[in-house]
């Protein structure tokens, strides 16, 4: 029986670490941004550094009005449908983890599906990031509000849903427990939803 985990988060939860993680102990197929930006570039003929821009970008209203006169989709539009095609794929080949890329809504018409979204605490996210990544001056509570915004609008354009609304979600899990239990919950829950030793 194949089963899907997708995993939303705000930036600085460590979704990707948990999301590898989890799959690495439930022994399926990872997936997150960069391997997805990866088959959508290759998919589309498009650079993935074209890709990259145009998958965090929502689409104006007016571009999107001019295009649907004109009978094309914007290219932020093609990006998505492909996205959507190639994430539907994966799932096709068995049972996986995603992290990011809207998984909870390309993949809701699946049997075998379990939303999260990881939130946390600005000061927790930001330590996280500055941990990872070494990023220690520009990133500012500020700059993460900002970062929130854009995920939020580019999943509203794109889904009609709201980004980290509970209802959207089977789990919202607080990163700020720390990584590791969060990786526990969420490796029981699998095993005990989805067959195996809890």
């Amino acid at each position: 029986m194949a089963y899907y985990i997708t995993i939303g988060r705000q930036p600085g939860c460590g979704g990707r670490l948990v999301g590898r993680e989890l799959a690495d102990r439930l022994g399926i197929a990872y997936y997150d941004r960069d391997n997805i930006i990866d088959l959508v570039a290759e998919d589309t003929g498009l650079a993935a550094e074209t890709v990259t821009g145009l998958m965090e970008r929502k689409t104006s209203s007016f571009l999107y009005d001019m295009a649907t006169a004109a009978q094309m989709n914007p290219l932020e539009e093609q990006v998505f449908l492909s996205k959507n095609r190639v994430i539907n794929e994966l799932a096709d080949k068995g049972s996986l983890v995603l992290v990011g890329s809207c998984g909870d809504y390309i993949l809701r018409e699946r049997e075998n599906l379990l939303k999260v979204f990881l939130y946390g605490s600005p000061k927790q996210r930001i330590d996280r990031i500055v941990d990872l990544y070494h990023d220690y001056d520009s990133l500012t509570p500020q700059k993460l509000k900002s970062i929130d915004k854009k995920r939020a609008d580019y999943y509203r354009f794109f889904t009609s849903g709201k980004w980290g609304e509970w209802s959207n979600y089977d789990l919202l899990m607080n990163t700020d427990l720390g990584l590791d239990p969060v990786t526990d919950m969420l490796e029981h829950i699998a095993r005990v939803r989805f067959g195996g030793e809890a």
